[in-house]
């Protein structure tokens, strides 16, 4: 699977979903419908080294596309979701 249909069928399904859902790609990369593009980000620890909140980086995955092809084209096999508080104010 190249990236772009990836990105493709991964935009489809965040677009029918509420808003403040994010796909659960891996551990720590997350992916959401920003209303115009989907959104790829790593999250992590915030700058006072605690989890509260969404401390999110955005990414280009295009670029990374062949380290993580084979987890990411697996991911629609079980797909995850979450609902993050906030995730609409990040990669407008």
């Amino acid at each position: 699977m190249r990236f772009e249909e990836f990105d493709a069928r991964l935009s489809r399904l965040l677009v029918t979903m509420p808003a403040g859902t994010t796909a659960d790609l891996t551990d720590g990369m997350i992916a959401w419908w920003n209303g115009a593009r989907t959104i790829y980000a790593w999250i992590g620890k915030g700058d006072d080294g605690r989890h509260s909140g969404l401390h999110a980086r955005e990414l280009d995955l295009a670029d990374d596309w062949g380290q993580f092809h084979d987890w990411l084209a697996a991911w629609f096999d079980e797909p995850r979701f979450s609902a993050r508080a906030g995730v609409d104010r990040y990669g407008r």
